[in-house]
C-alpha cells in the first residue's frame, strides 16, 4: 500500500480546510497568548526579581489588553471559520504523511537479512509541545523554539558515528588469544559534533568520557554534599535552560585518571577503538541482564523516532522540516478533531509524532473510545506503523512493526488505563493481521508511548499485572513491581527543573546517577503506609516513575529470527526543555538460515 500524503480526498477540500483554519487561528492565538501572560514560568518568576517591580505588571497589563482587544475583533471570523472546519473533519484521514526521496538511498535494499545481522535504534520522548498557555501550566514555555532545538539534537545524533571501545575483560587474561578474542566486552564511546550555533560541525567530534571515576559508598555522602559546588556553570546561550557544551577531556587527564587507576587496582589492559566484532547471538546466549545507562546525548543512529505530546500545529511542522532531511518519512498531525470517530469533541489530536528513516508501508490510527477530564479534549489513541527495512535475495520484503500511544493521565483513573490497554492489544492485532503479507518476513515487533502509570507504585499494580506486559517485554522490569538495577524515573519535577543542578544535560546526568539527588528532581511513587498512630507516612520506592515505556515482542517475528537488545538508554539531553526523560533502545536483529535453524534444532534436542 501507498500512503497518500494529504490527509484530504482531494486538493480542493485541502485548501478549504486551510482557509477555515486560517480564520480559526488568529482567534486562538490571541486567547492562546492572553493566558500565556498571566502563567510565568519559575524560570521567568527569577528573572522578574532581577527587574524593577513596575515592569512584570505593566507587561501583563498591557499584554493582557492588546490580546483581548484582538480576541473580540477575530472572534466573528473564527466563528465563520469553525462553522466550514468542524464538518470537513469526517472526510478527514487521521494523520498527516510526508516522505522525501529517501536521504539513506534505497534502504530497503540495503539488507539482504541474512549473514551479519542489523541494529535499529528506538527514540521515545514526551516533548510537551502543547499551545504556550497550556505548557506554562507543566513549567514549559516557547514550544516552538524548543522544536527547534530538540530536532537539531536528533538530527546531530543520528549522523554522528557510532564507535565502540573494545576492552579485554580482566578474566581473559590468562585465556588463549583467540579465547580473549571472543571475549572482548563492548564499551560504547558516544561523540558529539558541536560548533557555535549548536548545529553540527564536521571534524569536530568530541569524545564524552562519562563516570571514569569510581566512587564507592564511603565517597557518596561526600559527593552529594559538594555536588552543587562542582557544577559547571558555561551555558551555550542565554536562556537558563540552554545546555552545557560537553567539554573534550585532554590526554593527560584520561591518562592521569586511568594511571590512578591502574595503581589502585592492578594493571589493566589498554582499550583499543574500533568496531567490535558483532555476531548473532543465539536464544540460549542471550543479554537478559543488561545494564541500562544514564547518557547526555542522543544515541547515535536512530532509525525510529516516536515524539509525544506533540500538540501545537506550528511545532510538529518545524519538527518535520527539520527532521525530514534525516527521517525521509514522518507521520504527523496523528489524531481526529470534532467529533469524528469519537463520543466527545476533540479539540487536540493524539499529540503523536512518527520518523522514520526506512520507507512506511502502512499505518492505522485507533483513538480510545472512553477518557474523562482534561484528557477528552485530545483524541489519544494509538498509532500502527508498518515499515520495511531491508529485501532478502529471495526477494521477501524485511519488515519491521512499530507502535506508538499515550494513556490517560489521571491517577485514579485505573480502569480507563486497563480498558486501554487491552485495546491496544486488540488494535496492533487487527493490524498485524490486516497488512501481513507471504511475500515478508517480520523481523520486530515494538510498542512504545507514554503510559502514564510505573512499575513501582502500588496504585499501579492492576496495570503492572495486564497481558500486554506478559506479552511485550520490557527490558526495564524484573518483574511486576520490581524494577533492574540502574534504572530510573522518566518524570521529572516540574518545579526544580530549572535549577543549577539539573539545568543542562551533563549536570542532569550527574544528579540521576547519586540517589539523594535523584530523590530531589525525579517525581517518585508515594505510597501511603498506617502506621499503628493512623498516620500515614510517605515513602518512595524504586528509581523514580518511570512512565515512558519502550517494549519489544518476539513470538510475533518469523522463526529465523533472533532478537537481542544491545542498549537502553536514559537520555538528559533535553534538560530544561521537557518534564519527561526521553529513552531509547537498540535491538539487534540476525536471521538463521534454514541450515542454521536445522542444526540449532539439532542442539536443543540434544
Amino acid at each position: 500500500m501507498v500512503l497518500r500524503e494529504s490527509p484530504f480526498p482531494n486538493a480542493c477540500v485541502h485548501g478549504l480546510h486551510s482557509a477555515a483554519w486560517a480564520l480559526i487561528f488568529p482567534c486562538f492565538w490571541s486567547l492562546d497568548h492572553m493566558i500565556a501572560i498571566c502563567v510565568p514560568t519559575t524560570s521567568e518568576k527569577r528573572r522578574k526579581q532581577e527587574q524593577e517591580c513596575y515592569l512584570y505588571p505593566m507587561k501583563v497589563f498591557f499584554g493582557v489588553l492588546l490580546s483581548l482587544t484582538l480576541f473580540i475583533i477575530c472572534m466573528p471570523l473564527a466563528l465563520l471559520g469553525f462553522i466550514v472546519w468542524a464538518p470537513l473533519q469526517a472526510v478527514r484521514r487521521p494523520f498527516s504523511y510526508s516522505v522525501i526521496e529517501d536521504p539513506m538511498g534505497d534502504a530497503r535494499k540495503q539488507w539482504t537479512g541474512y549473514g551479519e545481522g542489523m541494529g535499529f535504534g528506538f527514540l521515545e520522548a514526551n516533548l510537551c509541545f502543547l499551545p504556550n498557555s497550556l505548557a506554562r501550566f507543566n513549567n514549559l514555555a516557547k514550544t516552538q523554539r524548543r522544536a527547534v532545538r530538540i530536532a537539531t539534537h536528533i538530527c546531530n545524533s543520528v549522523s554522528r558515528p557510532r564507535i565502540t571501545v573494545c576492552v579485554d575483560s580482566p578474566t581473559s587474561m590468562s585465556m588463549s588469544s583467540q579465547s580473549r578474542r571472543n571475549s572482548l566486552i563492548p564499551v560504547k564511546v558516544a561523540f558529539n559534533s558541536l560548533s557555535m550555533n549548536g548545529a553540527q560541525a564536521p571534524g569536530e567530534l568530541l569524545p564524552v568520557m562519562n563516570s571514569l571515576h569510581y566512587i564507592d559508598s564511603s565517597e557518596e555522602n561526600s559527593e552529594v554534599e559538594n555536588f552543587p559546588a562542582n557544577i559547571s556553570a558555561g551555558q551555550t546561550g542565554e536562556h537558563p535552560s540552554e545546555p552545557a557544551a560537553v567539554r573534550d577531556p585532554q590526554p593527560a587527564e584520561i591518562t592521569e585518571v586511568m594511571s590512578n587507576e591502574q595503581h589502585s587496582k592492578g594493571p589493566v589492559p589498554s582499550p583499543t577503538l574500533g568496531k567490535c566484532p558483532i555476531k548473532p547471538r543465539g536464544k540460549q546466549n542471550r543479554r537478559e541482564d543488561l545494564v541500562t545507562e544514564i547518557s547526555p546525548l542522543f544515541p547515535a543512529d536512530m532509525a525510529f523516532v516516536c515524539l509525544l505530546e506533540v500538540f501545537e500545529k506550528r511545532a510538529a511542522a518545524k519538527l518535520k522540516q527539520l527532521l525530514q532531511p534525516t527521517f525521509g518519512h514522518v507521520l504527523y498531525d496523528v489524531g481526529v478533531y470534532g467529533f469524528q470517530g469519537c463520543c466527545e469533541f476533540k479539540f487536540l489530536n493524539s499529540g503523536i509524532f512518527f520518523a522514520s528513516r526506512y520507507p512506511i508501508l502502512d499505518a492505522e490510527y485507533y483513538c480510545f473510545p472512553r477518557t474523562r477530564g482534561e484528557d477528552a479534549l485530545a483524541a489519544k489513541g494509538l498509532l500502527c506503523v508498518k515499515v520495511q527495512v531491508g529485501l532478502t535475495q529471495q526477494d521477501l520484503r524485511i519488515v519491521g512493526y512499530v507502535s506508538c500511544t499515550h494513556l490517560h493521565a489521571t491517577a485514579e483513573d485505573n480502569h480507563i488505563r486497563q480498558n486501554q490497554l487491552s485495546h491496544i492489544v486488540d488494535w496492533i492485532s487487527e493490524f498485524m493481521t490486516a497488512t501481513g503479507c507471504k511475500d515478508e518476513m517480520v523481523v520486530f515487533d515494538v510498542l512504545c508511548g507514554d503510559f502514564n502509570f510505573d512499575n513501582s507504585s502500588m496504585e499501579d499494580h492492576l496495570e503492572q499485572q495486564h497481558q500486554i506486559l506478559k506479552l511485550y517485554k520490557d527490558p526495564c522490569c524484573i518483574a511486576p513491581g520490581k524494577e533492574k538495577p540502574g534504572v530510573v524515573g522518566t518524570l521529572l519535577e516540574q518545579r526544580t527543573m530549572y535549577e543549577e543542578a539539573v539545568i543542562s544535560p551533563e549536570n542532569l546526568q550527574r544528579a540521576l546517577e547519586i540517589d539523594e539527588l535523584r530523590k530531589q528532581y525525579l517525581a517518585f511513587p508515594v505510597n501511603c503506609v498506617i502506621d499503628t498512630n493512623d498516620n500515614p507516612e510517605a515513602s518512595t520506592v524504586g528509581g523514580g516513575r518511570r512512565i515512558d515505556y519502550l517494549l519489544y515482542r518476539e513470538d510475533t517475528v518469523a522463526k529465523e529470527v533472533t532478537t537481542d537488545l544491545e542498549e537502553f538508554t536514559f537520555i538528559t539531553q533535553l534538560a530544561g526543555m521537557t518534564d519527561h526523560l526521553p529513552i531509547a533502545m537498540r535491538l539487534f536483529i540476525s536471521m538463521a538460515s534454514e541450515d542454521d535453524l536445522e542444526n540449532r534444532d539439532t542442539v536443543d534436542e540434544f
